[in-house]
């Protein structure tokens, strides 16, 4: 599960020597690229001053001792599926089904007999390849599994007769405290994996050498959201400046990516509203010039072009201004009390995927005889909603729908 966490109360030396960064990704397929990209053979002693990168660091480094990554091939003819008797800890779902592949290929070479937990999306995924997903899950949920396992079994001798229905796919594993997992599937020829070291090492280089071209610029690791597959990293700019009504703001880069099968690689620049740097609140800027601070690289990318597309990442930085003319333009701030009551409204939709979080709508719920006269306060609300631990998809839809509210131009009648 992805463990979200924050440092204000955390001793940091905020800096890492380039040599120690790499170690992230010593076995990664791309280190060549890495190495060659930022030249981090010949800088391996330079110290990168950023703050908390320290106690990221750390923590990456605990995940990959704890969850080991690794990928195997097989036949849809090898796959049987039966249910969980036991159940499993620290599991969204603690009876996950169990995968258990006859034959597999892992590294050029064959095994035989093995049982994975499967977890996150990776049943659904499964179950897609026959458009079955909705009705696998209602049998199973209403204890009538064998009627899965039934059609399973047909569409196994299916493919042991049909070659063209028997192509391999890639099962993306994970081994903790001795269980498999499988965390997904996906093309074994058509998908490139970059991963949270990946993701983590080639943002801290990009960020070490904007600083070294840009003197008197620097950053900060506010908050990370982390599991062995996905990732999302907050770094705001150091450098604070007055926004008017909004106060005291930054920009921010959130690094996000997913490697559950359809995720991506996602560099996005925003807004950070709060006097500190490592407190407020988030929001997504909507003017044209400001869509256009987004980089997603996604899985069928091959390697060469990824490096090409991260390149275009350093015209990202260094735009706060632009973002505080972005604000400045905001005509609907006048109506401090009608934007909470639109937030809440949104979030108190059962429509919206939002809905479930109690915890949310108790932040921006009308109390009797306090209607908001002022920005700050609304601003301190989103501060606190920002605060909660919830996944980072859920808190980038949350940003969203805050940014699509108070930063609406046109004023509503």
């Amino acid at each position: 599960m992805q463990k979200r966490a924050f440092y204000s109360n955390e001793e940091s030396t905020d800096r890492l020597q380039i040599k120690h960064l790499m170690t992230l990704v010593e076995r990664h397929p791309y280190l060549n690229d890495i190495v060659t990209a930022f030249k981090t053979d010949e800088l391996a002693e330079e110290f990168i001053l950023i703050d908390r990168i320290d106690l990221v660091f750390a923590k990456l480094k605990r995940l990959n001792k704890d969850f080991e990554r690794f990928n195997i091939s097989a036949r849809i003819s090898d796959i049987s599926i039966r249910e969980s008797k036991s159940p499993l800890e620290n599991l969204a779902n603690p009876l996950p089904l169990i995968f258990n592949f006859s034959v597999y290929h892992s590294n050029g070479q064959s095994a035989e007999d093995m049982d994975a937990y499967a977890i996150y999306d990776a049943k659904n995924t499964f179950f897609d390849n026959y458009e079955m997903s909705k009705y696998a899950n209602h049998l199973y949920k209403n204890g009538l599994g064998e009627l899965a396992k039934y059609n399973l079994e047909y569409f196994k001798q299916q493919a042991a007769s049909q070659p063209e229905l028997n192509a391999p796919s890639s099962y993306r594993m994970v081994l903790n405290n001795g269980d498999v997992f499988l965390r997904g599937i996906t093309s074994v020829d058509r998908y490139f994996e970059y991963g949270v070291d990946f993701a983590f090492v080639v943002t801290i280089l990009l960020l070490h050498n904007d600083m070294k071209r840009n003197a008197g610029n620097g950053y900060s690791i506010t908050s990370t959201g982390l599991s062995e597959s996905k990732l999302e990293l907050i770094i705001a700019d150091k450098r604070i400046k007055n926004a008017g009504a909004f106060g005291n703001v930054s920009s921010a880069l959130v690094v996000t990516t997913n490697d559950l099968g359809q995720g991506s690689l996602n560099f996005t620049k925003i807004i950070r509203v709060g006097d500190r740097i490592d407190e407020g609140m988030y929001l997504y800027p909507k003017s044209e010039n400001a869509r256009e601070n987004k980089l997603l690289i996604s899985h069928s990318t091959k390697q060469d072009r990824v490096f090409e597309k991260l390149a275009a990442l350093s015209g990202m930085l260094n735009n706060t201004d632009d973002f505080i003319t972005d604000l400045n333009d905001v005509k609907s701030i006048k109506k401090p009390e009608e934007l909470r009551q639109r937030i809440y409204n949104r979030l108190n939709n059962p429509r919206n995927v939002l809905y479930s979080i109690q915890s949310l709508k108790d932040i921006f719920k009308n109390h009797i005889n306090d209607e908001l006269q002022d920005l700050v306060k609304l601003l301190k609300m989103c501060s606190k909603a920002e605060e909660l631990d919830i996944d980072y998809d859920l808190k980038e839809k949350l940003r969203y729908l805050i940014s699509d509210i108070i930063l609406n131009k046109k004023s509503e009648q």
